[in-house]
């Protein structure tokens, strides 16, 4: 593994990552968008700027919980309503096909929020922008003048929420992966959004006391941890500070449920930078219930997050000789110095049993592979023999991930040779 500063892995981090594409966007995930966001017509453009606004307004935690429902959300009503998506400023439109997405009960605590939220930012298009809001970026000479213009005309994007408009402007004026669509802006004046992932990692360096909810009492208080995290930033990026905020918003999440401090940064970024090294991909960390392919995998997840385990899902793909193998579920534990993977399954076929030989022949030194079947079928599988310990490390119920997940949390796991279970 990779040693030295934590500040020199960081912005070697910082670097390697800075080329993953948002979440938001991401042509990786579904569903997928009905536009392409990198399209050169002036009229895709303008569709673009808009839907974005519409994204980073109800981009938070109480109103969305995952980020990553915020982009499904918009892509459900875009479907659903076509191009009056833009066009609505009636509250009630939007909430009675919100409630008809399959992800509703996902969504945050102030999700009936979200119908006003929506509207306001409509409203801001047409009255404000004339329906050209980069038409209307123009009139501002620095990105500050335009985020101070939108927080002042959208509510739910003032005050507290400002940082929210400084998400959407680092993807309108920054080069790809980001957008940039509002290029007579430099990315040079644009500042670090403050999130809670931001926070995190900023805490774990020093800038911060703690990432707590009190940056968030008071604006004065808010504007001060911003500009400290974006005077960070112009030390490592002088032209462009806030290409930290994607490559921050991936660390920090895998830092949310860890002890914020240099020795615990250093320890995530070396796994990073090991893993980089191994597979020559860089970090892409998703975190949602929405791109879960299963029931089990869904249960694991909740496990994991429940009790308190940071874990990647589909974060990183393993090239294997001939093939390539992308595990659901990346620990941050060790057994013996290998990191646990997690591999949930109803059933598995022929194809899946040779990678996982395959992988553990590759990586076995380096990573733990546990599958998580269901109880019967275990008993199948090891009748055939094809649960040998050339395939896995161990095989664990899927019925009992969550007694499984506590040893492992506890440091209490043991495994005994014959991939037996539990």
């Amino acid at each position: 593994m990779a040693t030295g500063d934590p500040l020199d892995l960081l912005l070697k981090f910082v670097s390697t990552n800075s080329k993953i594409v948002d979440t938001q966007w991401d042509r990786r995930m579904s569903p997928k968008l009905l536009f392409n966001p990198y399209s050169e017509s002036s009229e895709e453009k303008k569709l673009t700027a808009h839907y974005f606004l519409l994204v980073s307004s109800i981009l938070e935690d109480r109103i969305v919980g995952f980020s990553e429902n915020a982009r499904s959300l918009l892509i459900h009503l875009h479907k659903t309503l076509g191009n009056r998506l833009f066009e609505i400023r009636k509250p009630h439109l939007f909430q009675e096909e919100i409630v008809k997405c399959g992800f509703y009960g996902e969504l945050g605590p102030r999700k009936e929020a979200i119908p006003d939220i929506l509207s306001s930012v409509n409203a801001f298009a047409k009255e404000k922008a004339e329906r050209d809001i980069i038409q209307y970026s123009l009139k501002f000479g620095k990105p500050n003048y335009l985020v101070a213009n939108i927080a002042q005309n959208i509510e739910a994007m003032n005050g507290l929420q400002k940082d929210k408009v400084w998400t959407y402007m680092r993807w309108m004026v920054r080069p790809r992966p980001d957008l940039q669509i509002l290029n007579h802006f430099s990315p040079e004046d644009l500042q670090v959004p403050l999130t809670r992932e931001t926070a995190n990692v900023a805490t774990s360096v020093g800038m911060l006391e703690a990432a707590s909810t009190y940056l968030w009492r008071d604006e004065n208080t808010l504007s001060n941890a911003r500009e400290r995290i974006t005077r960070f930033a112009k030390h490592m990026f002088p032209k462009d500070p806030a290409k930290v905020d994607y490559p921050f918003f991936l660390l920090g999440r895998w830092l949310k449920q860890k002890s914020l401090n240099k020795a615990t940064l250093k320890e995530a970024l070396q796994f990073f930078d090991h893993l980089h090294e191994v597979t020559g991909q860089p970090h892409a960390y998703y975190h949602s219930l929405g791109r879960y392919k299963s029931g089990w995998e869904i249960k694991t997840a909740r496990t994991l997050s429940r009790i308190g385990i940071p874990y990647g899902y589909e974060s990183i793909s393993f090239p294997l000789p001939g093939d390539v193998y992308t595990p659901d579920f990346i620990l941050d534990k060790a057994i013996e110095g290998r990191r646990i993977i997690l591999e949930p399954h109803y059933e598995m076929t022929p194809r899946q049993i040779r990678k996982y030989a395959l992988f553990k022949r590759t990586y076995g030194h380096e990573f733990m592979l546990i599958l998580l079947l269901k109880n019967d079928l275990i008993s199948y599988y090891n009748k055939h023999n094809l649960l040998s310990d050339s395939v896995c490390d161990d095989v664990w119920p899927i019925e009992f991930v969550d007694l499984l997940a506590e040893k492992i949390r506890t440091g209490t796991y043991e495994h005994e040779a014959g991939n037996d279970g539990a």
